[in-house]
């Protein structure tokens, strides 16, 4: 009997959780934008499946950005029915956005969103006071980055604008010009008021720009009013703030702060903030310009020993980088150098150490032809963190669900121990 060959059969149909599952493996940058639009269209149902994707963080530039504005935007008027999609997107990052849109474009992107954004990356040039009032009715906003804006913002309408952005937690202000008001609100026009109002969930906040004169004055004497759940702080690209701003600044909010960016502040002197792990009690992530300390950093006492390792300073990530402005005025004589950092580890003075991420542009890998940072690698991955690890101490307190009898060697190559070892890092691309 002869066989017939049956012809392969496809399905048309898949369960939904097969398609989340193939969505799952698609990468969401921006070089895989098109093969999360292409499974949009396979059909009607792969398109429900993976719509909500495709625009909750859209990456946008030249030619995409005019299709996504048509989208969500099909018109100005009123009478115009709105498109479904605008709710979809959370994220909103016109970074890459610099004469492809203007001003009203962008606020009426922002007043489209307002239900559902929850990251704003502001663009360039086409940011201006017509876009404050559709930012402010942004309810769900977490995020806003306003650090590329190039037009002189006020910071009245930013405080205003502020106050109705309960939810917000992070806030980048913009490296540009920002009008301060003085004490009779001649920059405005108006009336100033005198409280700044920091969003009561606020838990990081980017310094940037013209941080000096009545603005620095009024955060340093109104220290209540930074929200308590602010723990993070950067202060970089700002041109007119000194030591003398930058300290009693970060000493009124030694309570709440564990995480400090400082760099690109061209009226620091050199080794100015040798003392900082002693303003900020509860540091534990630090980056910092090198030309900012020196090999005194830190002021270990001299009786500070190994055996004194329950003292250490809870300082656990340390990052290196430099400012173009001041590397040259860095002394060599007196520079940190990596045996400055090892000392520092070997007395367990910072024994809570667990990354340290060094920029390339310090140098320190030609130094001993690299042999100093790969010792560096040996004392922190090897021996410290081994013996913290062993002794089941700081962040290793409380580890449990491990095999009898695994060693720390064995341990680092499980997931959980790769996650959770120290490491050294060099940055090759600053």
């Amino acid at each position: 009997m002869d066989m017939v060959t049956q012809p392969p059969r496809f399905a048309n149909y898949l369960p939904d959780e097969l398609l989340i599952e193939i969505l799952n493996y698609i990468p969401r940058d921006a070089e895989h934008q098109h093969v999360l639009a292409t499974f949009c269209m396979v059909n009607r149902q792969w398109y429900d499946v993976g719509i909500a994707t495709l625009y909750e963080a859209p990456h946008l530039w030249g030619a995409h950005f005019d299709l996504f504005v048509r989208t969500l935007c099909p018109s100005i008027n009123t009478r115009i029915k709105k498109c479904e999609l605008a709710h979809l997107v959370k994220s909103l990052n016109l970074s890459h956005i610099v004469h492809q849109s203007t001003k009203a474009i962008t606020a009426r992107l922002l007043a489209r969103t307002k239900h559902s954004l929850e990251v704003f990356i502001a663009p360039q040039a086409s940011f201006a006071i017509n876009c404050w009032a559709s930012l402010s009715k942004c309810e769900r906003l977490r995020v806003l980055d306003l650090s590329l804006i190039s037009e002189a913002i006020s910071f009245q309408s930013l405080n205003q604008c502020l106050k109705k952005l309960s939810g917000l937690e992070r806030l980048v202000l913009p490296r540009c010009s920002t009008h301060w008001p003085n004490d009779n609100g001649a920059a405005t026009g108006f009336g100033f008021e005198k409280k700044i109002i920091w969003p009561p969930r606020m838990e990081h906040l980017t310094l940037s720009g013209s941080v000096l004169g009545k603005f620095l004055w009024d955060m340093m004497r109104q220290p209540d009013t930074f929200p308590p759940t602010l723990y993070s702080m950067s202060m970089v690209h700002c041109p007119g703030l000194s030591y003398s701003g930058i300290k009693p600044l970060l000493e009124n909010l030694s309570e709440t702060l564990t995480t400090v960016e400082l760099r690109d502040l061209p009226s620091v002197k050199y080794a100015r903030f040798n003392s900082i792990l002693d303003w900020l009690p509860r540091l534990t992530h630090l980056t910092i310009s090198i030309d900012y300390i020196d090999a005194d950093f830190g002021h270990r006492p001299q009786t500070f020993t190994a055996a004194s390792w329950s003292r250490a300073k809870p300082l656990e990530s340390f990052t290196l980088l430099t400012s173009s402005n001041n590397i040259s005025n860095v002394d060599p004589e007196s520079a940190f150098t990596i045996p400055d950092l090892y000392d520092l580890i070997d007395n367990r003075f910072l024994g809570r150490l667990r990354r340290v991420t060094v920029a390339k542009s310090v140098e320190w890998e030609a130094e001993g032809e690299g042999a100093e940072l790969e010792a560096l690698a040996e004392l922190l991955v090897h021996e410290l963190d081994r013996e913290n690890w062993e002794n089941r101490r700081w962040h290793y307190e409380g580890l449990g669900g491990l095999e009898e009898g695994l060693c720390y060697r064995d341990w680092i190559g499980t997931e959980v121990g790769r996650r959770m070892r120290a490491m050294v890092v060099v940055l090759q691309n600053r």
